[in-house]
């Protein structure tokens, strides 16, 4: 692309995010940055502290500030929690004009529901705002109800990173229709990795003497399927399938330590568990996917998008995951991975025994994997796709002023 045809040139793209932490949502906001930055516009990140994510702004040399973000929490749906929501807010809104300044700022980008910051802000100075959502919320219904709502008022376009995010949107609010579209969610794949970085995780994987390891990466939460990985690799062994170790990747939100404490707690109590291990998190993931022999995504509640599940293919391996929500738009069942019954022990433990014991269907779900994300989950590819929706809004609101 030419320096003439940059299509963001001159544009500057607020992003308002909840985290710096880097997990789906802040990979996808950093792959966007970058996106605006190689398109010729300036991104500029507003987070509510310093993590390894505001770490990766820096070594990109893309403008952020450390500000309150004026989350929007479940706690918050209550009169004493909309209470403290209003007195952010008197600190918050004065702070991102300082911020900004002089400067004439084109498009609001706000990055999952709970950010509330970017929408009243963008209102406020009268700028165009793209929501985009990460989440599909089931319970509380107040929330459930609520989320939707403030989509309907505040956003300009809405952007679902999956169908079943957008078919959960389009039944609490159908008004939501014309304003919504769906752009899947892109990644980088593998870049150059030390193989004796690989070779060392390789081993630290494999404990006990361990032949195979099935990994499951992300957060350790409520909903991820921790437990009911352990209750299906327990029914495996019952089996005398015993070839294999596990690996869980990823730490707790903050504040939600409990799970990773009830998670070990359970780890002791298994039979297996010289053959488990508990990695907290890395941003150094490609090394860490390059000795997985099998991933496993069983979240027990539907999943938005499915991130790990792009990686996983990204990185030739073999999945199993959880047949509901986004990750059945990700993964072709027994195409490019197999999906078991969610919430089912015996149907997970039926999917990973199937792989577990056969070589040749790994490889070929690895393989097929890799075609379908080459095709279908770059990161190029949602790049221009949302440089796309920039442009028109930025153009349309454009129009409307001179009019």
């Amino acid at each position: 692309m030419s320096k003439e045809n940059l299509p963001l040139e001159g544009k500057l793209i607020a992003f308002f995010h909840q985290s710096s932490d880097m997990y789906g949502s802040d990979k996808v906001l950093l792959y966007l940055a970058e996106g605006v930055l190689r398109l010729g516009g300036k991104p500029v990140v507003l987070v509510p502290n310093a993590g390894p994510l505001t770490c990766e702004f820096t070594l990109r040399n893309i403008e952020f500030h450390i500000l309150p973000m004026l989350k929007i929490t479940r706690a918050r749906l209550s009169l004493k929690g909309l209470f403290g929501l209003l007195c952010e807010l008197c600190i918050a809104l004065p702070a991102y004009d300082r911020i900004f300044g002089s400067r004439h700022v084109d498009l609001v980008h706000s990055n999952t529901l709970a950010v509330l910051g970017g929408a009243l802000w963008s209102r406020r100075r009268g700028i165009p705002h793209l929501w985009h959502v990460h989440e599909i919320i089931e319970h509380p219904r107040i929330a459930a109800y609520t989320f939707p709502l403030l989509l309907r008022i505040f956003a300009d376009q809405v952007v679902c990173n999956s169908n079943a995010t957008y078919h959960w949107l389009l039944g609490v609010q159908s008004g939501l229709k014309k304003k919504m579209r769906v752009i899947w969610n892109g990644v980088h794949g593998p870049r150059h990795m030390e193989q004796d970085c690989v070779e060392q995780i390789y081993r630290r994987f494999r404990p006990a003497g361990s032949q195979l390891a099935i990994g499951l990466v992300g957060r350790i939460n409520r909903w991820k399927g921790h437990g009911l990985l352990l209750n299906a690799i327990e029914l495996l062994h019952k089996r005398g399938v015993g070839n294999f170790s596990v690996v869980f990747m990823g730490s707790p939100p903050p504040g939600q330590e409990n799970f990773e404490v009830e998670l070990k707690q359970r780890i002791a109590q298994s039979p297996l568990r010289d053959h488990i291990v508990v990695e907290g998190f890395s941003s150094e993931i490609w090394p860490a996917y390059a000795a997985l022999d099998i991933v496993c995504v069983p979240s027990t509640e539907p999943e938005p998008f499915g991130l790990v599940a792009v990686e996983a293919m990204a990185a030739e391996k073999p999945l199993v995951v959880s047949r509901f929500g986004g990750l059945i738009e990700i993964v072709v069942d027994g195409i490019t991975g197999l999906t078991f019954n969610p919430g089912d022990a015996t149907s997970l433990a039926a999917e990973l025994e199937k792989l577990l014991t056969d070589a040749a269907l790994r490889r070929r779900l690895g393989r097929a994997g890799k075609e379908r994300f080459d095709s279908e989950f770059s990161v190029e590819k949602m790049q221009i796709q949302f440089s796309e929706i920039f442009e028109s809004m930025i153009s349309d609101h454009s129009h409307g002023m001179n009019l």
